[in-house]
């Protein structure tokens, strides 16, 4: 019985795009120098250390812009938005739930999701004195 009564929790608190997309996306980073030394990136204010190219990751799904900023030794640091666009799945939730569902789906961050898969970072070289 507390299995059904959990079930149903989750389903009325639920909706599609939550459910069958999450509340993070994968995306991957990738550079446009090839170096063999590895990198510092900060993807919604958490560092990942010692990364290299190409990176995959999770970010937050929402309604604001991630920002993505990875140093390289000898190199100006270069950063990435990622911007979100609509996420389509979150409309299946309106006929079964209706507003409570596509509600959840706006509250949890499921309702958007990146603009693109993958992301490339553009570096400069620090000039030398």
């Amino acid at each position: 019985m507390k299995n059904v009564l959990l079930i149903f929790c989750v389903l009325m608190f639920s909706s599609c795009a939550t459910i069958f997309s999450g509340t993070k996306s994968k995306v991957v980073f990738d550079s446009n120098v090839n170096v063999n030394e590895e990198t510092t990136l900060m993807v919604d204010g958490v560092e990942h250390s010692n990364v290299s190219f190409p990176y995959t990751t999770k970010v937050k799904r929402g309604f604001s812009q991630t920002i993505a900023k990875a140093e390289i030794q000898g190199y100006k640091p270069a950063t990435v938005v990622i911007g979100k666009k609509f996420n389509f799945l979150s409309l299946l939730s309106l006929p079964s739930w209706g507003l409570i569902g596509f509600g959840v789906d706006a509250a949890t961050g499921a309702m958007m999701k990146p603009e693109y898969k993958n992301y490339i970072f553009e570096f400069e070289k620090l000039e030398e004195k």
